[in-house]
């Protein structure tokens, strides 16, 4: 694949690069090896839209790439592909996990919401 730098105030494809779609006939596979580090969390923005937050850390370097995921995408795409008589299982299969998971993300922040120390912080009580 060729490509060419299209100057410094021209980006395209986030590098700065114009990428060409002809193949030449010397190609040759490369096996590259990154050491890298990924953290996934899961965010709710300002509007109330859900993220997967994959921050991905190479070669030890302090500030992460950041991949964020829509999760009402992901699920649709996961409805989409697995919507047919092979599918519909996982469907049922991640479901549950995701209705388990929920069950024990309220469990865990009920017992916050009624420990002594959020009454303290509401009411500014110090110990």
């Amino acid at each position: 694949m060729l490509y060419y730098n299209n100057g410094v105030n021209s980006r395209v494809n986030g590098h700065g690069y114009i990428w060409l779609n002809a193949m030449s006939d010397y190609v040759q596979d490369l096996d590259l090896v990154v050491k890298a580090f990924v953290d996934n969390d899961i965010e709710i923005d300002d509007n109330g839209r859900c993220y997967i937050v994959n921050l991905v850390y190479l070669n030890e370097e302090d500030d992460p790439s950041e991949a964020r995921v829509d999760l009402e995408g992901v699920i649709e795409n996961l409805i989409e592909y697995h919507n047919d008589l092979q599918g519909y299982q996982s469907l049922y299969a991640v479901a549950h996990e995701l209705a388990r998971h929920a069950e024990r993300l309220r469990d865990v922040a009920g017992r916050v919401e009624d420990s002594e120390d959020v009454a303290r912080s509401l009411f500014d009580v110090d110990d």
